[in-house]
């Protein structure tokens, strides 16, 4: 099993169901939120759907791990109230999610999912189709 030596895999089921319904929150709440934002013109404007994803995963990856790291400190307990966050992803660190070459767990995976959902999203046409003729 490739993901046998993960960390989610020394939590109870109850911790591990909690920490995937975060992901599953975290993720459709980033997907809602480039959805709303992305422009309904094409064209030109397919950058700037583009551009809100790389910001969005960017910033996804750079703060997800605070919010990990709260449920952690309620579901396991004793861990001290502080910021786990570090500095900002570079575009290096980002090709290595997108890419799946970076560390082999699945919080790397996911945020590589992450990122080529939000890249799948910026792509996919906004609204009805325009009635041509």
């Amino acid at each position: 099993m490739p993901y046998a030596d993960d960390s989610l895999f020394t939590l109870t089921p109850v911790q591990v169901g909690g920490t995937v319904a975060l992901a599953a929150a975290l993720w459709a709440a980033t997907l809602l939120l480039l959805w709303g934002l992305r422009p309904s013109n094409r064209g030109v404007l397919l950058a700037v759907s583009l551009a809100l994803a790389a910001l969005l995963f960017w910033l996804f990856a750079w703060l997800s791990p605070q919010a990990f790291y709260q449920w952690y400190r309620v579901a396991l307990g004793g861990l001290p109230q502080q910021w786990v966050i570090g500095a900002p992803p570079s575009a290096r660190d980002l090709l290595a999610l997108m890419t799946f070459t970076g560390a082999d767990d699945l919080s790397t995976h996911g945020k590589g999912v992450m990122g080529w959902s939000l890249l799948a999203l910026a792509l996919a046409r906004k609204g009805p189709r325009p009635v041509r003729g």
